[in-house]
């Protein structure tokens, strides 16, 4: 192990017999004479006894010339020893430590900046991309990946040095990451891979790395670890292993964190989604519920299959939703039955404990202490003529939501013909811009099929000119589109009974109209601006045009055509058709040209 004054070379069997050998390692000590020759030139004594280290026994030997070992110095032989034992434990124990140290300095520093990005942040892939960058960095590796286990997949959280985007996926039964996965034994890889186990692997990797992330018993991901610079892991691998357990330990916190920032934001929701419950606000509490919980429909049934809420992004889930509503039974004391549906992600079992909460909260819909109006208009067949599609949702929707039957939803006035002709409905709900007829055009087609339908004119013109040739038409009544939608459904009852229908606004605006007339055939003066460009010649007064009018009359001065100004103004090209008709009717033009002539003498352009 070592000498001290002697040389290194010194042959200890031809010194020390093997008996003497023998008798020292049984714990004797042994002290002899040394013939001339077989340590050097001269004659010697030598000493020799045993010593206990902690993995094995050793011998001290002890050489000298002229003077032989005493007795003394033969019993305290075994108490250097002894001294020599402890001191080469020490020294190895200290070295052992001063090693781990090294080790752990890695893992300390890397535990800090876990530390450090669980007090910056909650977003685990920022976490994990810090820590995918301190592990490739401080065991010199050429590539670092982190992997979580989602439902039956692996997915890349952090990627740092190796081809493989954040994002890829792949199956937990594929490849070395899936296998590690499901069975959680940490694999070490030198060179190629050709492991029948590992199907899907690269057979072009070097040396790596890969062992599980856990959160307790379970396993969450995969730490992979690839081409190291210098001669591999070695004993990096026991630091590693408390790295990995580190980042798993992380990834429990952040996730706990997640949970009850969740779980609270859940709460205030559903407390949310009762008070509108509570108040019979159906629309805002079924919007709530689909806002809070990522659904892009929810919709709202009593037990009796009435619908009593309905919200939807788009046609596809409001389908699916009102087929799940319909499907499903009410829970015991509920009273409702609810249908959610959303495109982006499948529903996973754990979100059941949630969505039933929700329907729990909706619930109070039922129990509202409020007359349902649905009970007021059940039997009212109405046929929506609608073109645009959004609005037909939300037309259908409201009535279906107020109880009224709907007996059809076309987009043109021809189809709604057709079904008049097959099946006539109770009422009409009529928009006055078709893609096949405009304004009293689409109620004069419909009075050839049926003298005596109720229609209601439905419209975002209510000018007083329009109002009025819808009406001597045969429309029943008018509601504006931004009319609440109370007023919708009141008017639709009004004109069943045989009423006509007018908004307080369209009241007016047709009294207007009334008293210029009479004012007229009496000769008694009016209102009206003189166009000075024709002296002698009056025209009536028309309400103002919005700024958004004046800048579409400015596009229509200019020779713009249609879609050149939805081009311009960034809008849909029958918006600007209606737009224009608008225009015309608010200017008393009979045409684009006209309208245009009439602003110019009006100095409303220049």
């Amino acid at each position: 192990m070592f000498t001290h004054d002697i040389s290194p070379q010194t042959n200890w069997r031809a010194i020390f017999d093997a008996d003497a050998v023998v008798r020292a390692l049984n714990g004797a000590t042994v002290g002899s004479a040394v013939a001339a020759g077989r340590w050097d030139e001269q004659a010697a004594f030598a000493l020799l006894t045993r010593i206990d280290l902690p993995d094995g026994e050793a011998l001290l030997c002890a050489l000298r010339h002229g003077v032989p070992f005493d007795a003394v110095e033969l019993s305290t032989a075994s108490s250097a020893a002894e001294l020599l034992a402890m001191s080469v434990g020490d020294g190895r124990a200290m070295a052992d430590a001063k090693h781990e140290s090294a080790q752990n300095t890695d893992r300390v520093a890397l535990l800090e900046h876990l530390l450090t990005g669980l007090d910056e942040t909650r977003d685990a892939s920022a976490l994990l991309a810090r820590a995918a960058e301190d592990i490739a960095s401080r065991i010199g590796a050429g590539g670092t990946s982190i992997m979580l286990v989602e439902g039956n997949r692996l997915r890349v959280r952090a990627s740092v040095g190796i081809g493989v985007p954040l994002g890829h996926e792949q199956r937990l039964d594929q490849g070395i990451a899936g296998w590690v996965a499901s069975r959680g034994e940490r694999v070490v890889l030198h060179g190629p891979v050709d492991d029948d186990r590992f199907r899907g692997s690269d057979p072009q990797a070097g040396e790596s790395v890969i062992m599980p992330l856990r959160a307790g018993d379970e396993i969450i991901g995969v730490l992979n670890v690839k081409r190291p610079t210098g001669e591999g892991f070695g004993e990096k691998l026991e630091v590693l292993d408390a790295i990995a357990g580190d980042v798993g330990r992380a990834l429990m916190a952040i996730n706990r964190i997640s949970d009850l920032e969740r779980e609270w934001r859940s709460e205030v929701a559903l407390e949310d989604v009762m008070r509108h419950a509570a108040a019979n606000d159906a629309d805002a509490a079924a919007r709530t519920a689909a806002t809070a919980f990522g659904h892009h429909a929810v919709v709202v049934r009593a037990d009796d299959g009435t619908l009593l809420a309905l919200h939807a992004e788009d046609k596809e889930c409001r389908e699916a939703a009102l087929e799940a509503s319909a499907k499903v039974e009410a829970p015991p004391g509920s009273g409702v039955r609810v249908g959610v549906a959303r495109h982006d992600r499948p529903y996973e079992p754990s979100e059941e404990q949630l969505a039933g909460r929700a329907a729990d909260a909706l619930g109070l819909l039922a129990h509202a202490g409020v007359e349902s109006t649905s009970t007021r208009h059940t039997g009212v067949r109405v046929l929506a003529v609608e073109d645009h599609p959004v609005m037909r949702l939300g037309v259908r929707a409201l009535l279906e939501r107020e109880g009224l039957v709907v007996a059809g939803i076309t987009s043109t006035c021809a189809e709604a013909v057709d079904l008049i002709a097959e099946n006539e409905p109770d009422v009409v709900l009529l928009d006055l811009g078709l893609p096949d007829a405009t304004g009293p055009e689409s109620v004069t087609r419909i009075r050839e099929v049926s003298s005596s339908l109720p229609i209601i004119a439905f419209s975002v013109e209510r000018t007083p000119e329009v109002i009025r040739a819808v009406l001597r038409a045969g429309a029943n009544g008018f509601v504006s589109k931004d009319a609440p939608s109370s007023q919708v459904i009141a008017a639709l009852e009004a004109a069943v009974q045989g009423l006509t229908a007018l908004g307080p606004a369209e009241s007016r605006a047709l009294s207007r109209i009334a008293e210029a007339t009479v004012a007229e055939a009496t000769d008694e003066p009016t209102d009206v601006e003189v166009d000075d460009s024709e002296p002698g010649v009056a025209a009536p007064v028309h309400e103002p045009l919005t700024p958004r009018e004046l800048e579409l009359l400015r596009y229509l001065a200019e020779g713009y055509t249609n879609k050149e100004i939805a081009r311009a103004m960034v809008l849909a090209e029958d918006t600007v058709k209606k737009g224009v008709q608008t225009l015309i009717a608010k200017l008393g033009a009979t045409d684009r040209t006209h309208a245009v002539v009439l602003a110019l003498r009006r100095h409303l352009i220049e």
